[in-house]
């Protein structure tokens, strides 16, 4: 088997049916298995069992696992179309999802799509822009288990988007690259007859010029999908983020800046927040990266809100070796400090395993 593909010719996948001279299709079986083992604990009250230790084997701490199947067709004069399909998988149990039975089996992805020289057009479940924005411009990229980036904004419970790092009922238009310039549209369709949800909205653009890239993302969130609960009527949020960075060579840095305002919510949901990231990647063997990462939130009540404000700090400190193009070994320790009154820091170390197919 070659190098993280399996191609199916166009004859054989479609089992004799007919099809153009002209056109070209492949099928690709793919994914990556990540698992790790350590001394695991989350910033708590004291005693609680939020701020318990626990030493345990725990998958996906520096990329989320999934199992995906993704398919393309040559269409000719320049067009293509294709599919994907992807299943998130704990490999610590075996178990599918990230959280059970509440998260689709086709959770990360299951869409189709048509490209262009005028762009590409993509229809169903798929990353929300503001997701693929947050992962491009922090050192840890999308590690829900190690970035601070990524578990303040779309960690469980620490994180307080209300929407999900992928979004059903969407369809999503991208630009073609020009000279550096990119940009995109999403919308999530609500598909309530109530009203209670109703439709979102997001939108991004980035720059990317040498050592150099900057993007930002914007989305309007009136309506969610399993696993995150519905929203109601009334019930809004605004969250935007802008993010940088910069290749010196000698290390790759990073800096993040986001907002989420919240209206029609109430209680300990009616939260505003600002947050911040900067990081490092800094290459110390010719096939290991030290990795460091600071990010810090900041909650403050919104109208009708009952949560006190609060401050909530993650530091992670990781080393990431390559043994080969899909194999890496790492080892982290995170720092996670939220700020409340009878709180107690949490410290987590761990060493794991990644390989990608």
């Amino acid at each position: 088997m070659s190098h993280s593909k399996v191609f199916v010719p166009l004859a054989f996948a479609t089992m004799g049916a007919c099809a153009s001279v002209h056109a070209q299709s492949s099928l690709q079986l793919y994914g990556v298995v990540d698992i790790a083992a350590g001394s695991f604990q989350s910033s708590g009250t004291e005693g609680s069992a939020a701020n318990a230790r626990l030493t345990k084997v725990d998958g996906n701490q520096m990329v989320t696992s999934f199992i995906g199947f993704k398919g393309v067709e040559d269409l000719g004069s320049g067009l293509k179309a294709g599919f994907v399909i992807e299943s998130f998988l704990r490999p610590d149990t075996g178990e599918s999802g990230r959280f059970g039975s509440a998260d689709p089996f086709w959770s990360r992805a299951a869409n189709v799509w048509v490209q262009s020289s005028l762009g590409k057009i993509t229809v169903g479940r798929q990353g929300t822009l503001l997701f693929v924005n947050t992962l491009s411009f922090n050192p840890l990229s999308s590690a829900f288990g190690l970035s601070p980036a990524i578990r303040l904004t779309f960690g469980s419970p620490w994180g307080n988007d209300k929407s999900d790092s992928g979004w059903s009922n969407a369809l999503t238009y991208q630009t073609p690259n020009l000279s550096g310039f990119s940009g995109a549209l999403q919308v999530q369709f609500g598909e309530d007859a109530s009203k209670n949800e109703r439709t979102s909205y997001a939108v991004s653009a980035g720059y990317v010029s040498g050592p150099f890239a900057i993007g930002g993302a914007w989305q309007t969130l009136r309506s969610a999908e399993a696993p995150k609960p519905s929203l109601t009527a009334g019930q809004t949020q605004n969250f935007g983020m802008l993010g940088v960075s910069y290749d010196a060579g000698f290390a790759k840095f990073f800096g993040q800046y986001g907002a989420f305002a919240n209206k029609g919510f109430a209680g300990a949901a009616s939260i505003d927040t600002r947050l911040y990231q900067v990081g490092a990647a800094v290459p110390v063997t010719k096939s290991g990266k030290l990795l460091a990462s600071y990010g810090q939130s900041k909650e403050e009540s919104a109208t009708g809100g009952s949560t006190l404000d609060a401050k909530h700090a993650i530091f992670t400190l990781a080393y990431d070796h390559w043994l080969s193009k899909r194999t890496d070994v790492y080892a982290a320790y995170m720092l996670d400090d939220e700020k409340r009154s009878g709180f107690k820091k949490g410290h987590t170390y761990t060493v794991g395993v990644r390989h990608a197919f």
